[in-house]
């Protein structure tokens, strides 16, 4: 861009302070958040840039899964290619889906191998009792991987009495039923279960006149117990298991034969905390697992397999006891294993040059609250067996310049770590990895304005990411090498507000999401996203509308232009008794055609749904 977007963004930041003089101040957002830096903190003190979505919103949008509740987020894209089964990405400002953590119930899903994990949409979202999304870097509090900012979904319920099922179908043979029960198990302890079961025939995800749908099948499930041990002591333990299938687009195309791919996974979870006046201690030991394999979808196909182990250990220190200070700081180890075997069109797939690494992080954060200014402070270093050494550091300042109004700016650095296949991968056909990789490296600079009034809220943030290192194969050689260099600017703003009964949440983002080394759009990145949530409830009617503006956005190195496309999508509820409620929802509800992605091999486009229909009801016993 000849003119800065940011420049632009930071002197435009003062003016709505012409006008806060005129409306009445409200009571600022108490929200707590815990993402950000690894401690409770209200979402004001914690400076970053942090959505929070309760589970109250989540039921009102009908949402069917995770990746329906992020793409109605502040600097959140969701880009697909098929059914949410389906290898689907979040990009956080414009970054890529493997520099963005998801973290699970506070445990990592990034897998080893990969280093993404592209199946959010099969997480079911009457399971989520909560999501924080902090857009910006994240890596001198997480380590790797948080380049675009962290995704947390929590499924454990708080102290919440529940015992539900739900019941959900529509169209494509589209169905769900559901368990999720929550209480007390004991005068000190609490458990909390969920079982999801789903599945559709799909639709055709291609833009060619083919007679075969991609469908999938998914069965999700997790629960804990939590149990007060004495005025000090408390111990929890988690599980979360999850099996899908999907069938996608086969190596030759759309008119051959498609490929299935079988996942398992599962994440077990314990945790000892430790609390007296204002220090608090918590141990958190985790073990998680992910196999999956992929072939044609025929019988007795040969197939790949690619299995992802990953021990890890975390200790966060908490203190409070200092005036105006909060202090925190840990260690967290894992232990990744991986491997991949099997064949492929009958050539033996071969392993990883190297199947374990493990990484040591020590991280300290300091938080200050001189009011109306508020300062942070983060500092990180990583010591992986496969890469080497990261440092990582971030700071952060605020100011309530009113009782309304309060300026934000942020700086940090983060790193990507190279995975499994980008190091040791080595096949039958001249591909190979590259041990010498080095980690992708980010800074990243943002300045942001906040309001908050009785009549409406608002966020505007501008932000500046420069990434260096990508990690990108050779188009003939297919080895991996840090190559290419990235710069997004852009700015979002997000207003809250309310007329009479409704209420409206408005949300723009304009970006400049730039690929330095060839001079050229970064691919599937729009500049333009609007979005405009409309929610309505009385009594015991509820009613809402999500409408998506995607601008357009190049694929395939910028040789093709994704047209631009709206979507609107329909909800409502109605509760018959304190019991029962019945739902209707319409998703594309004018049926539009747009495209979400180029295969430039094949030459065809990944296409979304048309207009679909879903019915459901969830009863309370």
């Amino acid at each position: 861009m000849k003119k800065s977007i940011l420049a632009t963004a930071i002197v435009s930041l003062y003016a709505p302070t012409l006008l806060a003089q005129d409306v009445d101040s409200t009571e600022v957002d108490e929200t707590m958040v815990v993402t950000a830096n690894r401690f409770e903190q209200t979402k004001t003190s914690a400076l970053a840039s942090v959505s929070v979505v309760e589970r109250e919103q989540i039921e009102q949008l009908q949402a069917d899964s995770a990746y329906d509740v992020l793409e109605t987020l502040p600097g959140v894209e969701v880009r697909g290619q098929g059914t949410k089964a389906s290898n689907n990405s979040v990009f956080l400002r414009g970054s890529n889906s493997n520099q963005t953590l998801i973290l699970l119930d506070g445990v990592r899903l990034n897998t080893a191998a990969g280093g993404t994990y592209n199946t959010l949409g099969l997480i079911p979202a009457f399971a989520i009792e909560r999501i924080e999304v902090v857009r910006g870097p994240r890596a001198a509090v997480y380590g790797a991987d948080a380049i675009g900012g962290v995704i947390a979904i929590i499924t454990k319920p708080n102290n919440e009495s529940v015992h539900e099922l739900t019941l959900n179908g529509g169209s494509n043979n589209y169905h769900q039923e559901g368990w999720r029960s929550a209480g007390d198990l004991s005068d000190s302890a609490q458990g909390h279960i969920v079982i999801s079961n789903e599945g559709s025939k799909g639709y055709n995800i291609t833009d060619q006149d083919i007679d075969q749908d991609f469908g999938y099948q998914s069965q999700f499930a997790t629960g804990g117990v939590t149990k007060k041990i004495n005025n000090n002591w408390s111990a929890g333990f988690n599980g979360v298991w999850q099996r899908y299938e999907n069938q996608y687009v086969g190596d030759f195309g759309p008119s051959g034969t498609p490929k299935r791919q079988e996942t398992e996974s599962y994440i077990v979870s314990g945790n000892v905390n430790y609390q007296i006046d204002d220090f608090n201690s918590s141990l958190q030991v985790n073990f998680s697992a992910e196999e999956q394999s992929d072939g044609n979808d025929v019988t007795n196909a040969p197939r790949s397999f690619i299995d992802s182990k990953r021990t890890s250990v975390l200790w966060v220190n908490t203190y409070k006891g200092i005036d105006a200070v909060t202090l925190n700081g840990g260690v967290d180890y894992s232990y990744d294993e991986a491997n991949n075997s099997g064949e492929i069109y009958g050539t033996p797939v071969q392993d990883f040059t190297e199947t374990t690494r493990n990484n040591t992080g020590v991280f300290v954060t300091t938080a200050i609250d001189f009011s109306p200014v508020l300062l942070e402070a983060s500092v990180r270093h990583d010591e992986n067996s496969a890469y080497g050494g990261n440092t990582t550091w971030g700071i952060g300042a605020g100011w309530f310049i009113t009782d309304s109004i309060q300026l934000t700016s942020n700086y940090g650095t983060a790193f990507r770590a190279p995975t499994f296949f980008d190091l040791f991968y080595s096949d039958a056909f001249g591909g190979s990895g590259n041990p010498d990789l080095e980690p992708e490296k980010s800074e990243s600079f943002e300045v942001g304005l906040n309001g908050y009034y009785d009549l409406f809220t608002w966020q505007l943030v501008a932000y500046q990411n420069d990434i260096e290192n990508l990690i990108v194969a050779d188009p003939l050689t297919f080895v991996p090498s840090n190559v290419e260099d990235a710069r997004i600017q852009g700015i979002e703003l997000s207003v809250d507000f309310d007329t009479g009964p409704v209420h409206h949440i408005l949300v723009g983002d304009w970006k400049d999401p730039q690929d330095r080394t060839n001079d050229r759009q970064l691919d599937r990145r729009a500049k333009q996203n609007y979005k405009w949530i409309a929610g309505y409830n009385y009594e015991a009617l509820g009613l809402s509308l999500a409408t998506n503006y995607t601008g357009e956005r190049p694929d395939a190195k910028g040789t093709v232009e994704l047209d631009s496309y709206i979507t609107v999508d329909f909800a409502s509820s109605y509760k018959v008794t304190d019991n029962l409620d019945v739902k209707f929802k319409v998703d594309n509800l004018f049926d539009e055609d747009y495209e979400t992605s180029y295969d430039s091999f094949n030459q065809f486009y990944w296409v979304g749904a048309e207009r679909s229909y879903y019915a459901g009801l969830d009863y309370r016993f």
